[in-house]
């Protein structure tokens, strides 16, 4: 017995040290994190529930693509971020029918989000935080290895998650954060685009629901209700605040009629949640050591939505820079070209629903890799593109892609701007999709 006791006692001596090691763990990580903000405010609890909707309806929209796998790099398709030009190194999973290898890692990442729902039930909120930073590092390598997945609501959820992780001050900086989207999305939408309403004009359709000829009042209307309006989303007025709340959740739900569910199933919630029913204006501005980091994110934000201003031409013709920043609906795009050798062509493309891209480093990114394996092989690359129903402009006319160079952040003299490129043909209207 008395061994037995002995053994009993050094076994619950070794698990309090355990359980003691883990609490001390738990509380230097609440501390780092800031997690007790979360525990402890109905805002942030409920933003939790947000980001994770968020990842549901992201990885279930990345799960089956191909872009991101072994397959992509085999055959050329895959597209690295300009600024990470060599990300097949990181590529290493297959999908259906190579394998399931993604599948799997998308699965897990489910059933993360089923733990840290249950966590959140539980209301273990360092632990649904530590799932939420697993998914969220998830994300960022999809994200870096495939420069499709760049969408403007991948933008706003990516910053979501970032403070909730990161910050201090969790509530105010998502709160400003959201505030300051809307303001710099307005940084692409001062151009004719939106001020006189051609990306809509030049639609055949038009706006959805609004008549013919309300195009620039109502695309001006959008622009000073985020640049000036969605700053009074703080008022103190009742009224005022409300008003404006309401505004941008009838426009989110109008977006829906041409964006479909995910833009606003990013967007609406956290919305709703930091503006709605629990809003109240903060009392002060933090100002102090611990708001440090939460400045350098909300500069970072608008230093990336600079960086297609500091580039030479239009930076909606060029793409150059484009894609750091907010883009969504900056111009309405139509486009053709080919690659092709010994004058016969080999790959053509167009490109004609409003919210193509038509990027030329994409093109061009995939046709070196998928064309440019033979050393002295020489292909030619011609890119036309129309902005807004304006002539198509020739950007690229390349007698050889495989020698071309991209540079991320500044000027590519191969890509031509609209003091350079001739007009070679006129668009028709288009349709959104």
């Amino acid at each position: 017995m008395n061994v037995q006791s002995h053994v009993g006692h050094e076994v619950g001596t070794e698990l309090a040290i355990r359980r003691e090691f883990l609490n001390r763990a738990l509380s230097i990580y609440r501390s780092v994190f800031s997690v007790q903000e979360i525990a402890t405010d109905i805002t942030l609890k409920w933003l939790s529930g947000a980001i994770l909707f968020g990842f549901l309806v992201t990885f279930s929209s990345w799960m089956n693509s191909t872009a991101t796998t072994v397959k992509a790099v085999t055959n050329g398709t895959y597209l690295c971020w300009p600024f990470f030009q060599s990300c097949k190194s990181l590529i290493f999973l297959s999908s259906f029918p190579e394998g399931y290898s993604q599948t799997v890692v998308y699965m897990g990442l489910f059933g993360l989000m089923a733990g840290a729902s249950y966590a959140i039930y539980l209301g273990r909120w360092a632990h649904a935080h530590l799932a939420i930073l697993l998914l969220f590092l998830a994300k960022m390598y999809f994200v870096l290895i495939c420069y499709d997945f760049k969408g403007n609501y991948d933008y706003y959820h990516n910053f979501f998650c970032f403070v909730y992780l990161f910050c201090a001050h969790k509530k105010f900086f998502s709160q400003l954060g959201l505030v300051i989207f809307y303001f710099l999305s307005t940084a692409g939408k001062i151009h004719p685009s939106w001020v006189l309403g051609q990306y809509f004009t030049a639609l055949k359709e038009g706006l959805p629901i609004f008549p013919f000829g309300t195009e620039a009042l109502m695309t001006n209307l959008v622009i000073a209700m985020e640049m000036v309006g969605s700053w009074f989303l703080f008022s103190r007025n009742t009224v005022v605040q409300r008003s404006v709340f309401a505004f941008f959740v009838v426009f989110h739900l109008y977006s829906g009629t041409l964006v479909g569910y995910r833009y606003p199933s990013i967007v609406m919630p956290p919305l709703l949640i930091l503006f709605g029913p629990w809003f109240k204006a903060p009392e002060r501005v933090p100002i102090d050591r611990t708001s440090v980091f939460g400045w350098l994110v909300i500069s970072t934000l608008i230093v990336l939505q600079l960086i297609p201003h500091t580039i030479k031409g239009d930076e909606k013709l060029t793409l150059e820079g484009n894609f750091y920043g907010l883009y969504m609906f900056e111009a309405n795009h139509q486009c053709y070209g080919s690659i092709s050798r010994d004058g016969k062509p080999i790959w053509t493309f167009t490109e004609v629903d409003a919210p193509s891209r038509c990027d030329p480093y994409g093109f061009w990114f995939r046709a070196k890799h998928q064309f440019c394996a033979d050393p002295g092989a020489k292909y030619k690359m011609v890119l036309n593109h129309s902005i807004n129903g304006e002539p198509f402009r020739e950007i690229v006319n390349e007698p050889d892609l495989c020698g071309l160079e991209y540079r991320p952040f500044g000027r590519n003299s191969w890509i031509k701007d609209e003091t350079e490129a001739p007009a070679v043909a006129r668009p028709v209207q288009n349709f959104f999709r």
